[in-house]
């Protein structure tokens, strides 16, 4: 029997997907399995790090705080720092009081700032209270750092920080630069989570406004004032707030607002005036 070989036809071994479409599926999967590796690993981190004791927390806040803050010019005397200071301890929770103590500092800076690190360090600049106009605002902002305390958001931010680091370090990635479409991926998760942690901290220095003033009016005015610095662009400030660790400022005021209207509390009421070394 005489062999006729087959014509060769262009479909042989060419597989019927678009090599593009196959290189997408392919960044599909790493970016999900990595991204979903990231936030689960950073997930179970951050619930290691909130469950942290008030002792290591202790000194968990010493290294962090030598670490930023060596050389900072720092206030601890005099009646600014009183007030401050008297007016932070007043807002403490009973879950607060069972956790480091709380230690506030006024940092000498321009910009209006308020932070807090683990440990119970809480920070306001100068450039802050140059800025306040009433106490209500002063103890909004307080309370909202106080509510990332009680929350632990910056323990378990470290567990998150420190989960990523390790895990790069395991997969052999330290001083690797990751592929940037992974990286991205991961930054936007990671905005997302502090968005979250803001929302839930301004809910927090809320209702802490309406338990003790019995109103939440001048509440936000520091913040109304700096709305309308903000420029205002359109819908790209949408797409900024998507890559921003907070909430656009005229976001927050806006859900703040609505949430008290919802839940019936007075938007009007006397303010309570600073004492003259604030005022």
């Amino acid at each position: 029997m005489k062999y006729t070989p087959r014509e060769i036809v262009d479909e042989v071994n060419i597989t019927p997907v678009h090599p593009l479409v196959n290189f997408g599926y392919l960044m599909g999967t790493v970016v999900t399995a990595g991204v979903t590796l990231y936030v689960g690993l950073g997930i179970a981190g951050a619930q290691i790090a909130a469950r942290m004791g008030p002792k290591a927390e202790t000194q968990v806040g010493k290294v962090v705080f030598d670490s930023l803050f060596t050389g900072a010019s720092l206030i601890h005397e005099g009646q600014q720092f009183d007030y401050v200071e008297a007016l932070a301890e007043s807002l403490l929770t009973d879950e607060l009081k069972q956790r480091p103590e709380l230690q506030v500092h006024i940092m000498e800076e321009y910009s209006p700032n308020a932070m807090v690190i683990p440990g119970g360090h809480v920070f306001v600049t100068t450039g802050l209270l140059d800025d306040i106009e009433t106490e209500n605002e002063l103890a909004f902002v307080l309370a909202h750092e106080l509510g990332h305390f009680e929350h632990r958001d910056t323990l378990r931010s470290l567990g998150r920080s420190l989960v990523f680091l390790s895990l790069n370090s395991l997969l052999g990635f330290s001083g690797v630069q990751l592929p940037p479409f992974l990286t991205s991926s991961i930054s936007l998760a990671d905005l997302h989570y502090s968005r979250e942690q803001e929302e839930r901290a301004d809910i927090y220095a809320i209702e802490m406004m309406q338990e003790r003033y019995g109103h939440v009016d001048y509440s936000l005015d520091f913040f109304k004032r700096l709305n309308e610095q903000e420029l205002d662009l359109g819908v790209a400030n949408r797409l900024l707030e998507w890559q921003s660790t907070h909430p656009l400022t005229e976001s927050r005021i806006e859900q703040l607002e609505t949430l008290a209207t919802q839940r019936g509390w007075a938007l009007e009421g006397e303010p309570t005036p600073l004492p003259n070394q604030l005022d």
